[in-house]
């Protein structure tokens, strides 16, 4: 392959869309604020604005209601709202990502959906880990108010410490949070749901759905960003 060839090629390969199947949206709330990431907790990459973050361009935070959700502001690594005070659990939905595949039959229509807490006992959103009880450590994944059985749930401990755990025959699945710090639970689920017109027509759905959650008590763990 001749040099221009080269150059053409990588040219290509750099203007091409690039999936967000390695990704995933995640909450983490202080306070009255709440901050939505895009990268890959497990290694603590926050993809930044004017980079890949900008690919969220159309996220919708609420707090229970998606046809109302709260006014944001972008920032360098981030995208935040303001709660109102004394608000339970957090969600976001990103519907607005482009589909991606080589073929017809490949296209799929990303979804990425996050929540923060888990003080409440309801799925609001099409694929959600919702708590069997408030602060409980089992969970149910709900794909549209049904659970989901033997689906796989990744967890990141506080250290950068990942585990693999599936749902049972009732959807639910069970941590550990030996370390005080946030947690955040990812379950994917992909499914054949076509929709869209022309070049945004896909013959699949990916859904992304996180939680997040900081446990108080535990064994120290100090950030190191």
């Amino acid at each position: 392959m001749n040099k221009t060839r080269i150059v053409m090629l990588v040219a290509t390969l750099l203007a091409a869309p690039l999936p967000v199947a390695a990704h995933q949206v995640w909450l983490e709330r202080e306070g009255d604020t709440v901050r939505a990431y895009f990268g890959e907790p497990v290694e603590d990459t926050r993809e930044r604005s004017g980079g890949l973050l900008d690919r969220i361009a159309s996220p919708r935070i609420f707090m229970d209601d998606p046809s109302k959700p709260l006014p944001l502001r972008r920032e360098a690594d981030h995208v935040q709202a303001s709660l109102p005070s004394g608000s339970g659990d957090v969600r976001l939905v990103e519907d607005g990502l482009t589909p991606y595949g080589r073929t017809p039959e490949q296209r799929t229509r990303p979804i990425m959906l996050a929540r923060e807490g888990r003080a409440e006992t309801r799925g609001v959103m099409e694929l959600e880990l919702v708590p069997v009880a408030p602060g409980a450590n089992s969970f149910t994944l709900l794909l549209r108010g049904n659970p989901l059985p033997r689906a796989e749930v990744t967890v990141v401990a506080p250290p950068r410490w990942e585990r693999r755990l599936h749902t049972d025959a009732e959807g639910r699945v069970t941590i550990a949070t030996p370390w005080a710090g946030r947690y955040v639970m990812e379950a994917v689920h992909t499914e054949d749901r076509a929709g869209g017109a022309g070049e945004a027509a896909y013959a699949k759905q990916r859904l992304v759905s996180t939680v997040s959650f900081s446990a108080a008590e535990g064994l120290a763990w100090a950030e190191r960003r």
